[in-house]
């Protein structure tokens, strides 16, 4: 019993390949990518991954008024004009996906990768 909650409290701090792998599943995370695109705006990469492996990856393109254009691709996707432009301004490191907030995001959800 003690061990158990230990782990309960241990495991948002443990890296996400450890987090959860007590219960045979890798953990889903999330990361993200941006890159300029002229005039004035911007596409930010949303890369979701499970262990080594891109599951799937939402684009949202915004203009300076912050009007956004969102698609979702299953697995690895980059577009031509960004992967011109090389390497990206600015990333973030992955972070976990809670469980219970999976099916939460439209990426996971629309590609059947979770369950509703």
């Amino acid at each position: 019993m003690r061990r158990a909650v230990f782990l309960l409290l241990l495991a948002p701090l443990l890296p996400p390949s450890v987090s959860r792998a007590g219960d045979g599943t890798e953990a889903i995370t999330v990361r993200t990518e941006s890159f300029p695109r002229p005039p004035y705006s911007g596409a930010t990469y949303y890369v979701y991954q499970q262990g080594d492996r891109t599951i799937c990856t939402k684009l949202a393109v915004c203009n300076k008024f912050d009007q956004c254009e969102t698609s979702y691709v299953p697995g690895a996707f980059r577009a031509p004009e960004d992967t011109a432009t090389g390497i990206p301004y600015d990333t973030t490191p992955a972070v976990t996906i809670a469980a219970s907030s999976l099916a939460k995001h439209v990426c996971l959800t629309r590609f059947g990768l979770v369950a509703r």
